[in-house]
C-alpha cells in the first residue's frame, strides 16, 4: 500500500437558501417542502466549485462512508468518484483516492489520483501523486518527459529532483528507475550537485556501486563544502575501495572539522569493521573540538564497551551520568530529554555489571530508572536478573505487579513471564499462561510464536505449525517463524521441498542469520545434499559456534568422514553446554562419548 498522507476533506458548500441561524453548536439545516431539488454549480477559476448540498448528494456521500466502514471501499471509492465528475469537486477525487489505497488497489488508486489531477491541474500533490501511482503500476511510458518537464518548470530544482525521486521509489526495477531519472535531467540540471547525488543514490539502490560513488564524487566536485555528498562519498565509496573512502572522509575533515554527521558515520564504519581504537580517536578527536556536546561522551562509551574495556565505559558513563544529573537539576522536570538520556546509561551499566557477574550491582542500576517509557521494561529486566539468582518467586511477584503502560507493556510481561517460568522447566505453566494470553490477543504474533516454540519442548507438532502459520499470516515477512516452521519440518524428515522453501524465503529476508543457515544446511542434509549442507553448516557455525549448530555441523562431517573433526565440534559444544539436547542426541546416535562419559 503506498503512504500518501491526506489532509480530512472539507464540507461542501450550502447555498444560503439552506442555512439559517442556529444556536452556539453552529447553524442548521432546515427541510422546506419545495419542488424537486435543483442542483446548482458554479465553477470558480482557481478556486473550488460552489456545489448546492442537494439531498442526493447527501446521501451519496454518507452511503460511501457507511460503505468504507464496512470494508467495502471499491463502491465507496466508486460513488465518491461518480460524485466527483458530476459536481467537478476534487476533494471527492482525494477521497475516493484514501479508499481505493485502504484496500489496496492501485490501478483504482490511479484512477482516482488522475480525477483529482485533472480537477486541481495546479495542485503539485495531485500531479505527484499521479506520477507516483502510474508508476507503481508500471506505466513508465512517458514517465521521463514528465518528470522532465516538471522539473524545468520548477523554480526550485532541488525539491523538484526530491519529488521525482519520490515519484520513482514506486518501481520495483531500481535500474529501469535509474534510467529514467537520467533522462529526466536535462543538461543544466545534470550538473546541480541535487541530480548527482540523486543518480548515486538510486545507482546505490541498483547495486552499481562503482556508478553510486562516481555520482557522489562529481556531486562534491559541484559543491565541495557539501557534507552530504561527503558523506555519500563515504558511504558508496566503502562499498567499492573502503581505505580510499575513508581517506576522502579525512581529506573532508579536515578542511571541515564540525561535520558531525560525517565524523560519526566514519567512527560507526570503523566500529562496524572492528576497528574500535579508529572509532575511538575519531570521537575524542570531535570531543576536543565540541567540549558541550556530551553525547559523544555516551558514545565512546558504547565503543569502549564493544571493544571490552569495561572500566574505560564505566568511567565514560559515569562522567555522562553527571552531567545529565547538572541538567535535569538546572531545567524544569520534564523540559529536557536528560531523563532518557540517564536511562540509557543505566542500562549499559547494568550490562556491564551483568557481564562481570555483579547481579546486585545491575538490578540497582535498572531500579533506578525513572522514565516513563523505560520503567517496565527495566522491572522485567530485573526479575530476569532476579531469577537468574535463583530468586524466582520474586522476580514473578515483580511481573505481576509491574504496572504496564500500554497493549506493547502487557505483552513484554506475560513474555517475561512465560520465560522465566520455561527457563525454571515449569514448562507446562508457560503454555498454560501463553495459552491464555493468544485467546485474548489473538492477533498478537509475539505470543504466538513464543507458544509454538514451547510447544516444540513439548513436542506438539501439528499445534506448532498451526500457530506458525498463524504468524506467517498476520506477518508474512516473519523470517524467524518462516524459518522455524522449515526447520521443525527438515528436522523430522517431513515434506523436505516444502521445508526448504520456507527456509529459503526466510533467508532471503535474512541472509546472514545463524540460525537459518543452520536450518538450510539441515534441510540439505535431510535431501541428501552433503557438500551444501557442509558448506552452509560451516559458515552458521563461523558466525555462531553454538551447541545446535555444532551438531548439525558433526553429523554432517561424520558422513564426510571427517570423524575427528566431529568428535571435536561435540566435545566444544559439550562444555558450553552439558545439557543440550541436540548435541546429546546426535552424540548418542554417533556413538561419541562425551566429557566424562565412557
Amino acid at each position: 500500500m503506498l503512504a500518501l498522507t491526506v489532509v480530512g476533506m472539507q464540507p461542501l458548500a450550502l447555498s444560503a437558501a439552506e442555512v439559517v441561524p442556529g444556536d452556539a453548536t453552529g447553524p442548521r439545516i432546515v427541510k422546506q417542502p419545495r419542488a424537486p431539488e435543483t442542483q446548482v454549480i458554479r465553477l470558480r477559476a482557481g478556486q473550488l466549485p460552489y456545489v448546492t448540498l442537494t439531498g442526493d448528494i447527501f446521501f451519496r456521500l454518507m452511503a460511501s462512508e457507511i460503505a468504507a466502514q464496512r470494508g467495502m471501499y471499491d463502491t465507496a471509492a466508486s460513488t465518491l468518484l461518480s460524485l466527483s465528475q458530476e459536481t467537478g469537486d476534487p476533494r471527492l477525487a482525494r477521497r475516493a483516492l484514501e479508499f481505493q489505497l485502504a484496500g489496496g488497489d492501485l490501478r483504482g488508486a490511479l484512477e482516482a489520483a488522475r480525477m483529482w489531477s485533472r480537477q486541481s491541474p495546479s495542485d503539485v500533490e495531485a500531479s505527484s501523486t499521479e506520477l507516483a501511482l502510474a508508476a507503481a503500476n508500471g506505466e513508465t511510458a512517458g514517465l521521463s518527459a514528465a518528470l522532465r518537464s516538471r522539473i524545468e518548470a520548477a523554480p526550485n530544482k532541488p525539491a523538484a529532483i526530491a519529488q521525482a525521486m519520490g515519484v520513482l521509489s514506486r518501481l520495483n526495477d531500481r535500474r529501469l528507475a535509474l534510467r529514467i531519472l537520467e533522462e529526466s535531467f536535462s543538461p543544466a540540471v545534470r550538473k546541480l550537485p541535487e541530480a548527482h547525488m540523486a543518480l548515486a543514490d538510486v545507482a546505490a539502490a541498483a547495486g552499481d556501486d562503482a556508478r553510486a560513488v562516481a555520482e557522489a564524487r562529481l556531486a562534491l566536485r559541484a559543491d565541495p563544502k557539501s557534507e552530504a555528498a561527503a558523506q555519500r562519498v563515504l558511504e558508496y565509496g566503502a562499498r567499492v575501495d573502503a581505505d580510499r573512502a575513508q581517506k576522502d572522509a579525512r581529506a573532508y575533515l579536515a578542511k571541515y572539522p564540525d561535520a558531525r554527521k560525517l565524523q560519526l558515520a566514519l567512527a560507526g564504519m570503523l566500529a562496524d569493521k572492528g576497528d574500535y581504537d579508529g572509532a575511538l580517536k575519531e570521537l575524542r578527536a570531535m570531543s576536543r573540538r565540541a567540549p558541550e556536546d556530551f553525547d559523544l561522551l555516551f558514545l565512546q562509551a558504547q565503543l569502549a564497551y564493544k571493544a571490552d574495556r569495561k572500566d574505560e565505559s564505566r568511567r565514560l558513563l559515569q562522567e555522562y551520568l553527571d552531567v545529565q544529573n547538572q541538567r535535569q537539576e538546572s531545567i524544569a522536570a520534564g523540559a529536557s530529554d536528560a531523563g532518557a538520556a540517564e536511562a540509557d546509561a543505566r542500562i549499559l551499566l547494568a550490562r556491564i555489571a551483568e557481564d562481570e557477574g555483579q547481579l546486585d550491582e545491575a538490578i540497582s542500576q535498572l531500579a533506578q530508572i525513572d522514565d516513563a517509557s523505560l520503567r517496565y521494561s527495566s522491572q522485567m529486566r530485573q526479575a530476569v536478573l532476579r531469577a537468574k539468582q535463583g530468586r524466582l518467586q520474586e522476580a514473578l511477584a515483580m511481573v505481576d505487579s509491574a504496572q504496564p503502560n500500554d497493549e506493547d507493556d502487557q505483552i513484554q510481561g506475560v513474555l517475561t513471564k512465560a520465560q522465566l517460568l520455561r527457563d525454571a522447566d515449569r514448562l507446562d505453566e508457560a503454555v498454560k499462561l501463553l495459552e491464555a494470553a493468544n485467546q485474548a490477543q489473538p492477533d498478537t504474533v509475539e505470543i504466538k510464536y513464543e507458544l509454538a516454540m514451547l510447544y516444540e519442548r513439548q513436542d506438539r507438532y501439528k499445534e506448532l505449525e498451526k500457530l506458525l502459520r498463524e504468524v506467517i499470516a498476520l506477518d508474512p515477512d516473519h523470517a524467524h517463524a518462516l524459518n522455524a516452521l522449515g526447520y521443525t519440518m527438515a528436522d523430522r524428515n517431513d515434506r523436505l521441498p516444502e521445508a526448504l522453501d520456507l527456509i529459503t524465503q526466510a533467508m532471503e529476508l535474512l541472509p546472514n542469520n545463524p540460525f537459518i543457515l543452520d536450518s538450510i544446511g539441515w534441510a540439505k542434509y535431510r535431501m541428501g545434499d552433503i557438500p551444501a549442507a557442509a558448506d552452509y553448516l560451516g559458515r552458521a557455525y563461523a558466525l555462531l559456534p553454538e551447541p545446535d549448530i555444532a551438531a548439525h555441523l558433526a553429523e554432517v562431517l561424520w558422513k564426510q568422514g571427517q570423524r575427528e573433526r566431529a568428535r571435536e565440534l561435540l566435545q566444544t559444544g559439550f562444555k558450553k553446554d552439558p545439557k543440550n539436547r541436540t548435541l546429546l542426541d546426535t552424540a548418542k546416535r554417533l556413538g561419541i562419548a562425551l566429557g566424562g562419559d565412557k
